[in-house]
């Protein structure tokens, strides 16, 4: 069968060869891939919204002559997933992080496991300084004062075990004796990699 699914119900062993034929237009070919090669495939044919025949034949198109078509997918494989686990890791390092922030249009800043902020952005700022008119001191300062009304250990385990929907939780900045209270949401910047919460204040 031309583009046979890859069947998740009962998945062969990741090493276990599998012969499948795909087609590309009038193209077929007959490929024989470890199953763990075809998942990937499949999962990229996907997010493309492609057929894995026509994901496999604009592999073949790109490649230089003679080249061997399995070496050429496996090598294809493990280059998107390599090239996806550094865009994840990206999402949860400090500079990531900080662009994450950064790109907000509201304010938002991000805090680290050991309560430290890591981040935050000129609109933060912004909204600091609004509430405390008569300072001119920002997140930076050691008169400022910053936490959740939640533990951030605990709210990290919240957010991986729903998905990571957002949390919406309350927080203090306080400044030279006066409080601030707001509401926020709270979510992580990525699935995996440092434990850090991403913080966009509410209205």
């Amino acid at each position: 069968m031309p583009d046979e699914p890859v069947a998740d119900a009962h998945r062969p062993a990741d090493t276990e060869l599998i012969f499948r034929v795909v087609e590309e237009g009038k193209v077929r070919r007959g490929i024989r891939l470890e199953a763990i090669y075809w998942r990937v495939l499949k999962e990229i044919a996907e997010a493309r919204e492609k057929k894995i025949g026509a994901l496999v034949g604009s592999i073949l198109a790109g490649a230089p002559e003679p080249a061997n078509t399995t070496a050429l997918l496996r090598a294809y494989c493990l280059r998107w997933a390599l090239d996806a686990l550094a865009a994840e890791r990206g999402l949860t390092d400090p500079a990531g992080v900080g662009s994450l922030v950064t790109a907000s249009p509201g304010p938002a800043f991000a805090l680290k496991l050991d309560k430290r902020l890591l981040a935050y952005n000129q609109a933060f700022l912004n909204y600091i300084q609004a509430n405390f008119s008569d300072a001119e001191a920002g997140p930076a300062s050691r008169d400022l004062s910053l936490s959740l009304n939640v533990q951030i250990a605990p709210l990290i385990a919240t957010l991986k075990a729903n998905g990571n929907r957002p949390v919406e939780v309350g927080f203090v900045v306080g400044l030279g004796g006066r409080n601030l209270r707001g509401r926020l949401n709270a979510v992580l910047p990525g699935t995996s990699g440092q434990d850090i919460v991403l913080c966009y204040v509410l209205p």
